[in-house]
């Protein structure tokens, strides 16, 4: 998502014995419904194993068409010490896992995507590490125990790297935290090494190696070596780091014996790929996805002669595609009394319309399942009211709506 600032508030910090129980109940049962094995099979995506892709049953060496939602928190939270999550509560149990999850599969999604924390991950810098409680096991325990929910549930799970850099981003209070230009020497390759070694047995966990690469160079962004500019540090001066490409982080993971599939975002925000098929990593097992992020906010390819020219390209090239970020920004006004209602559905509409009706369908996966982070798109899409009972998992007006309705309509 580009957007300067996220901070929003846990949701909500205790169940009612009622609401732990029945989603204990919930998870007992959802070993019967474990998510498939996922892969890349010419530009689309195909099952490897029988199991429960959503809500509904799906075969072996079938294709599939993977729309879901993002979640929040998981990129940032860690920073403060207090939770991994946003959107979960405080009290990281399985049982508050389900709920999130029980809660996305009502909607039909079939695929959520988790933004990591480099920092948090590995626990760096040593000079100014992430608070314990929420860094080095106890976040990657934390992920690992979502993302084993989600999947018994029927869920595939994206793991992106969202924010990182080790010394060279300000830690705590950063109003900038969501700017993260490329991967960096420092820290990225060691981090998709513990990734990809974490994750190397489940073939229901995509990978995404960068979230919104802000550099310019394409040479770089596959090959590495230059130099980028990141946030400011706590006194105020500029730092540089040197940029790791692409290739080699793909050669890391391979080398872990992961097999998993692995997207590669698009330039500006992940927006533009006019020249991702000129500069996209080789892969011995053939696993590559183009990613790509639409906000209709001013980017380079947000309409649909552009979609069906750039990305219809690279799916004609034998690439997938995934729009695994979008999300309204378009207001819907009120009476100036009552102010916004919330954010509007009609460029998401667009979207989705063209995605459906090509051959192969495109995915999307919307950002953001999350309540009152953004209050009614002041800076950004949330898909929930929020955030207590009982409006927790209740879809704003407009956007959340259309997106729920949407997805309960085509999967």
């Amino acid at each position: 998502m580009k957007t300067a600032v996220r901070r929003p508030v846990a949701i909500v910090r205790a169940f009612t014995a009622a609401v732990v129980f029945a989603a204990a109940v919930a998870a007992i049962g959802a070993a019967q419904t474990s998510a498939p094995g996922i892969a890349v099979r010419g530009n689309q995506f195909v099952t490897t194993s029988a199991g429960t892709l959503g809500v509904k049953s799906v075969g072996a060496n079938v294709p599939v068409v993977l729309r879901g939602v993002n979640i929040t928190g998981s990129e940032y939270e860690c920073l403060q010490g207090d939770s991994v999550w946003d959107t979960i509560p405080s009290a990281e149990t399985t049982a508050a896992y389900q709920s999130v999850v029980n809660a996305m599969l009502a909607w039909h999604v079939n695929v959520v995507r988790l933004p990591l924390n480099e920092d948090c991950w590995l626990d760096v810098p040593s000079s100014s590490p992430p608070p314990a409680a929420t860094s080095g096991a106890n976040y990657v325990n934390a992920i690992a125990s979502f993302i084993q929910v989600a999947n018994a549930s029927g869920l595939i799970a994206e793991v992106d790297l969202h924010v990182g850099a080790g010394p060279e981003l300000v830690k705590k209070n950063s109003n900038n935290i969501d700017s993260f230009p490329a991967m960096d020497t420092n820290y990225s390759g060691t981090f998709w090494q513990s990734v990809a070694t974490k994750f190397a047995g489940n073939p229901s966990v995509i990978f995404n190696l960068t979230n919104e690469p802000e550099i310019t160079s394409w040479s770089c962004y596959l090959d590495g070596g230059c130099s980028t500019k990141g946030l400011q540090s706590a006194n105020g001066s500029s730092n540089y780091w040197t940029v790791l490409g692409t290739q080699s982080v793909v050669n890391t993971i391979r080398a872990t014996g992961a097999r998993n599939p692995i997207i590669i975002a698009g330039l500006d925000y992940s927006n533009q790929l006019n020249d991702w098929r000129s500069n996209v990593p080789s892969d011995p097992d053939g696993q590559i996805i183009a990613g790509i992020h639409i906000y209709f906010d001013d980017l380079d390819c947000e309409d649909a002669a552009c979609w069906t020219s750039v990305f219809g390209g690279i799916q004609s090239a034998g690439y997938p595609i995934v729009v695994d970020e979008t999300g309204e920004l378009d207001k819907v006004k009120n009476t100036p009394a009552q102010g916004d209602t919330g954010c509007g559905s009609g460029s998401e509409e667009t979207l989705t319309t063209w995605a459906d009706a090509q051959t192969p369908q495109v995915g999307y996966w919307f950002w953001a399942f999350t309540s009152v982070d953004w209050k009614n798109c002041t800076n950004g899409p949330d898909l929930l009211q929020g955030p207590n009972p009982p409006t927790r998992f209740t879809a704003w007006p407009n956007y959340g709506t259309f997106v729920e309705s949407h997805l309960q309509s085509v999967q």
